[in-house]
């Protein structure tokens, strides 16, 4: 690359002596010069069919090296990473020919299942799946909308599973980076799950520290008719060639070399040829898969040669590792529109750890131990033995017959000539150390055998004692939920939340549960759906409510909550303040109850039948109630003479 213009050298001396060389150029530091494209980026459209030859190449090239920058840092991760997934599927080599060798333990599997059903249900088992809050009083109805429009996107996208593979990600890799996108065909969300091994973040900040990432590239293999028909890359309808390249660069970045293992068949590389015999079909041929590597990136603006600009930032489509086939203004702001996730955080590693990072250790010794019990038993069964082939036909050993009969020389008795070596149970007390190495995994994840709703392994705990440690598990994975919760699950529905304010032509209807509706959207409701228009009614300062990390109640507590508050107004009065009966109903449905309102009585048919026997007793009652003096006043009228004790009275009769 050579810098047109004269070249200065100076030198710039510090306070401490130090000097610093630089040669300075009218290109230095220039990327790529985009200065003719300013107003077509600024109206975000794409440049990529407008770039020469030698833009494109300096393009690939920027992007290749952030490609290898972060590589050469997270491929260290890998090796980890495949232990990982080999604990998690409980994978055997096929190579294996050893019965030992086919041995696992599968306990590691039950607690990573454990964790990641308590994370899903503190974090999405909620209705609306997402609490959103408004900042200020103008916004509060428009957050309650929001989080109802929301989670109806959430339920069409299938957005559980999609949390679902964050948290099993950030379980099993400590890694799980997702990428939230705007489908503006079906006007929703999505929520975009990347494999770790093909996402390269910036490696120069530490965990946590998203916002302050230049870049982040993901890698991705695709056929042909999934790009040119998402609508993103107009430049492969432009250049109907790009098509017909069946042979593109393959591999030729070290970044998209295969680095999973296949398994039982469950991962296949998506890059390896398929065979192009075309045989009897000589006039059309599939194709491979073609590499996509999507470039976030955040340039100065004297990197592409506009000075004016402060800073730009940029999404950079490559294909086949040569062809620039979508470069334009990042159409999410000034952010990546990206989400981290991780079960543990510490911001002072560059990359986070994973559950599987601390059970490996255990996973491991247990496995062994497994093994060392086999070779064990197989020795016991093929136990060793010394033969006197001057007694014993020796071929009758090793050649068994079906009916077993081994035959001996003349006037030898059977059992002589024959010695079994006896070989010792030293592995009898390896089961027990499995079991501590179980628990010990247990203590470290917080996944007891109360969590995975297995009993005791003394069976002699009280219910009291039970509650008592799966609160404190609870609390233990609770913190991991929270702290998930501010980390990762508020930048991605902050991120969800403008995406859709952002579309400002987007009009719908949901369906609202009057069970579960606000009192402020009671006026907006009918027929059990409310209508918005994003433009009027999703507008506002609004931001996602971190849970606490505890488990949404059951029914059954609910309900008893409930009652607990009718019996605390019903002795301090708040009866008289509060409408009484709407508590009970709601008590009622929380004990699985909904359709409570064919049980009521309508007015009419209270004016045409009259009250019941049983309503006229509780009316009775009431007034019976009603009657009774307060034990001031009787206690006067006593003192009068008025009234006489009832003891009294009698005794007066005799």
């Amino acid at each position: 690359m050579s810098d047109s213009g004269p070249k200065t050298r100076t030198t710039i001396k510090s306070g401490s002596n130090y000097k610093t060389d630089h040669v300075a150029g009218s290109q230095e530091g220039v990327v790529v010069d985009l200065s003719q494209f300013a107003e077509k980026l600024i109206a975000y459209e794409d440049i990529s069919h407008l770039l020469n030859d030698e833009q494109e190449r300096r393009i690939v090239d920027y992007v290749k090296s952030m490609v290898d920058m972060s590589y050469n840092k997270i491929r260290k991760r890998y090796d980890h990473w495949k232990e990982a997934d080999r604990a998690h599927d409980v994978y055997v080599k096929p190579d294996a020919t050893d019965f030992r060798e086919k041995a696992v333990i599968a306990d590691t599997r039950a607690i990573a299942d454990t964790v990641l059903t308590y994370l899903m249900a503190a974090l999405s088992g909620r209705n609306p799946m997402f609490q959103l809050e408004g900042l200020n009083r103008k916004s509060r109805q428009s957050s309650l909308i929001l989080e109802r429009v929301l989670h109806q996107q959430m339920r069409r996208t299938a957005g559980e599973a999609r949390l679902a593979q964050l948290l099993l990600d950030s379980i099993r890799y400590g890694f799980a980076p997702t990428k939230l996108i705007w489908d503006a065909k079906s006007n929703q969300n999505q929520i975009v799950n990347f494999d770790p091994r093909r996402c390269f973040p910036d490696p120069r900040v530490n965990w946590g520290d998203w916002d302050n990432m230049q870049y982040i590239v993901f890698a991705d293999y695709s056929s042909f008719n999934s790009l040119l028909y998402c609508g993103l890359y107009p430049k492969l309808r432009m250049n109907p060639e790009l098509r017909h390249k069946v042979s593109p660069p393959r591999n030729a970045w070290n970044a998209h070399h295969w680095h999973k293992e296949e398994g039982r068949g469950l991962s296949i590389d998506p890059a390896q040829p398929n065979q192009r015999e075309r045989m009897d079909h000589a006039y059309f041929t599939l194709g491979d898969a073609r590499v996509v590597d999507e470039a976030w990136v955040r340039l100065s603006g004297h990197e592409i040669n506009i000075p004016s600009i402060d800073q730009i930032f940029l999404v950079i489509t490559i294909l086949d590792e040569n062809v620039v086939i979508r470069m334009q203004l990042n159409p999410y702001g000034q952010q990546f529109p990206t989400v981290i996730g991780g079960l543990y955080q510490d911001s002072h590693k560059t990359y986070g750890q994973s559950l599987y990072d601390l059970i490996l250790p255990m996973h491991d010794i247990a496995t062994y131990l497994m093994r060392s019990r086999i070779d064990n038993i197989s020795a016991a069964l093929n136990n060793l033995i010394f033969v006197d082939p001057t007694q014993v036909s020796v071929p009758d050993l090793i050649d068994r017959n079906p009916w077993g009969v081994v035959r001996t020389l003349p006037g030898t008795k059977p059992g002589d000539g024959v010695f079994i070596a006896q070989i010792p149970d030293v592995t009898k007390g390896h089961m027990q150390d499995i079991a501590a190495m179980s628990e010990l995994k247990q203590r470290v994840s917080s996944a007891s055998d109360a969590q995975q709703g297995m009993p005791t392994s003394d069976g002699v705990r009280t219910a009291t004692e039970i509650q008592r440690l799966t609160q404190l598990g609870s609390q233990r994975l609770g913190v991991l939920a929270r702290v998930m919760s501010a980390t990762t699950i508020r930048p991605m529905v902050r991120m969800m939340v403008a995406n859709i304010q952002d579309s400002l032509a987007m009009e719908g209807s949901i369906k609202v549960d009057g069970q579960n509706m606000p009192n402020q959207l009671t006026g907006l409701v009918e027929d059990g759906y409310l209508d918005y228009d994003v433009s009027k009614d999703l507008q506002g300062d609004i931001d996602y409510l971190v849970i606490d990390g505890t488990l949404p109640l059951e029914p059954t507590r609910n309900a008893e909550a409930w009652m607990n508050m009718l019996q605390i107004m019903a002795q301090t009065g708040l009866n008289m303040e509060y409408n009484a009966g709407q508590i009970a109903e709601e008590a009622i449905r929380a004990m699985g109850i909904s359709d409570l309102d064919r049980f009521r009585i309508s007015k009419q048919q209270m004016q045409q039948e009259g009250p019941s026997p049983s309503q006229q007793m509780q009316l009775m009652e009431k007034m019976r109630g009603a009657s009774v003096q307060p034990n001031e006043n009787i206690q006067k009228e006593v003192s009068k003479g008025n009234l006489v004790p009832l003891n009294q009275a009698r005794g007066n009769e005799r």
